[in-house]
């Protein structure tokens, strides 16, 4: 973190998140930083994906310059499905 303002953010912010996300009802399973990419990534746990947008909003996460947001499905659940879908090909 060699830029003053992103350093002083984040170590203001970043111990507040685990707060604000018991506060919105989100569990975090996973908060990680991707080196040497110098990207984090959090896995959230939330009643939908408008509750976990909004959290990223709240504790100030679109200050960064990319984020990314995905709906994801444990890999078990998303083969029970396939079972329902017809081949198309």
């Amino acid at each position: 973190m060699t830029n003053r303002a992103v350093r002083e953010f984040a170590l203001k912010n970043l111990p507040e998140l685990p707060a604000k996300a018991e506060k919105a009802g989100v569990k975090v399973l996973l908060n990680i930083h991707l080196d040497p990419a110098h990207k984090a990534m959090l896995l959230l746990d939330a009643p939908s994906a408008e509750v976990a947008r909004d959290l990223l909003f709240d504790a100030g996460f679109m200050h960064f310059t990319e984020m990314e947001f995905y709906l994801v499905t444990p890999i078990e659940e998303l083969i029970q499905k396939t079972v329902d879908v017809p081949t198309v090909y």
